[in-house]
């Protein structure tokens, strides 16, 4: 395995400085042992319910083809924790408001539909990819009909071996300090109660303030930095247990950096998932001995977790 030295590189580690893993040729992985690489469904199982809905979150508890789900957490206006994405229900449902201003009951009222513009960028990227999978799932998508989950709900019905990646929602400064701090009391009390320590699970957020509040009450609860392909890199350098990576941001810089803090690395994608495969597979032979031995965790999130596999770990 080629490593980078570290005086050579300095501190920055911003993909527009150092190369990216993906190249223009493919990688054969064929004879590489994938058993650690873990397939993760992005806000549950897209290919069987609306994302972030029940049904897709725990079909990832009940698949044996899926390693686990990251899913989206909020609080109600009642101070109640929800699954769900956006900070408001306009386009997700058929009503419109924040999460934050309706209480659960009126949530519970409501039911998720697929989002016509998501339908549309998967049916336009499905042209050029010649992947007829993605068009099909996503029709189905467009039929489908599921109510907002409570994380309770969840928590108490998802497997103990199964891993979950819980996604802290919020803008920094979206609710009111008192608001922020009673969701994060409630988040700890939560995962309390359904034994977070003998779970396979990670809380993940960009709000890292909060993220380190939580872990003072939980010391044993693993944090992980989210970064998207604006975020700059400092958590690297930070005392998370990993980092959520948007795809691009992958580097030979950034793996070797996540290696060297003995960091757990998730990457994931913007409805762009055979260019997310592509680059996973080209990490996979460059660091193929580090995966191989678990000095390098991975987890790869997609929308859908079973067509991930077959990409990848075939």
């Amino acid at each position: 395995m080629n490593r980078i030295n570290e005086s050579e590189k300095g501190d920055n580690y911003n993909t527009h400085q150092n190369r990216n893993l993906l190249s223009s040729f493919s990688f054969n992985t064929d004879d590489i042992n994938k058993d650690n690489i873990k397939i993760i469904g992005h806000r549950g199982n897209q290919g069987i319910a609306t994302e972030n809905s029940y049904n897709a979150i725990l079909d990832c508890s009940n698949n044996d083809n899926i390693d686990g789900t990251e899913f989206d957490i909020r609080p109600t206006k009642d101070d109640k924790i929800v699954i769900m994405h956006n900070e408001n229900v306009n386009g997700t449902t058929s009503s419109k408001g924040r999460i934050q201003d309706l209480t659960l009951e009126e949530l519970k009222q409501l039911r998720f539909t697929t989002q016509t513009v998501d339908q549309f960028l998967q049916k336009l990227f499905n042209i050029f990819n010649k992947d007829q999978y993605f068009y099909h799932q996503y029709c189905n998508l467009g039929k489908q009909s599921s109510k907002i989950a409570l994380f309770d709900e969840v928590m108490k019905n998802y497997s103990l071996n199964k891993h979950m990646l819980i996604e802290l929602k919020g803008k920094i400064a979206e609710y009111s300090n008192a608001k922020q701090r009673y969701f994060e009391d409630n988040i700890v009390d939560i995962l309390k109660k359904y034994d977070y320590q003998n779970r396979d699970l990670a809380l993940e957020g960009y709000n890292y303030d909060a993220l380190f509040r939580i872990k003072e009450k939980l010391p044993d609860l693993k944090i992980i930095a989210l970064i998207n392909k604006n975020g700059n890199l400092k958590p690297l350098n930070m005392d998370f247990d990993g980092v959520s990576l948007e795809y691009n941001l992958l580097n030979e810089s950034v793996v070797e950096k996540v290696m060297k803090n003995n960091m757990v690395l998730y990457s994931w994608d913007d409805k762009r998932p055979i260019t997310h495969y592509n680059t996973i597979n080209e990490m996979i032979f460059r660091y193929s001995s580090a995966i191989e031995s678990g000095e390098l965790p991975l987890y790869v999130i997609n929308d859908f977790p079973e067509k991930a596999r077959q990409y990848i770990k075939r």
